[in-house]
């Protein structure tokens, strides 16, 4: 699934270096915050500092989705066009799940936040499945 191409010299090169590593990052990160989630969705519920991590991982997600339109803009075309549409999506993922729990209890809230980020785990499967 994870391949890894030699880059091409040059920005072009350098950018696609920098969005691989990006999602190799987000494919670390996403999954320890959704256990996290799920333990408190069990236990305490959500935290305040919660949202302050979403918020760092939905801009690592835009990030990469800025790289990886420099990319397309510049001749870097995904190995499928699906590609595109699983960034967009991955990007919408968390915010929206924070959305629709803002007012729901601590436990509950966790548990939604949970699930938005197994979706966006999902969705960057999908997305390094797609990308080459």
């Amino acid at each position: 699934m994870l391949s890894y191409r030699r880059a091409s010299r040059g920005p072009c090169g350098l950018m696609q270096q920098l969005h691989a590593t990006g999602g190799v990052v987000l494919l670390g990160a996403i999954p320890v915050f959704s256990l996290i989630l799920l333990v408190l969705a069990f236990t305490r519920g959500a935290r305040p500092w919660i949202e302050r991590a979403r918020t760092l991982l939905t801009a690592l997600i835009a990030l990469q989705a800025a790289v990886g339109a420099l990319l397309y803009v510049t001749g870097g075309r995904p190995g499928e066009t699906l590609h595109v549409l699983y960034g967009v999506v991955a990007l919408a993922a968390l915010p929206l799940a924070s959305s629709f729990s803002s007012e729901a209890p601590p436990k509950a809230r966790a548990g939604v936040l949970a699930l938005g980020g197994l979706l966006t785990l999902g969705l960057l499967v999908r997305l390094l499945s797609t990308g080459d």
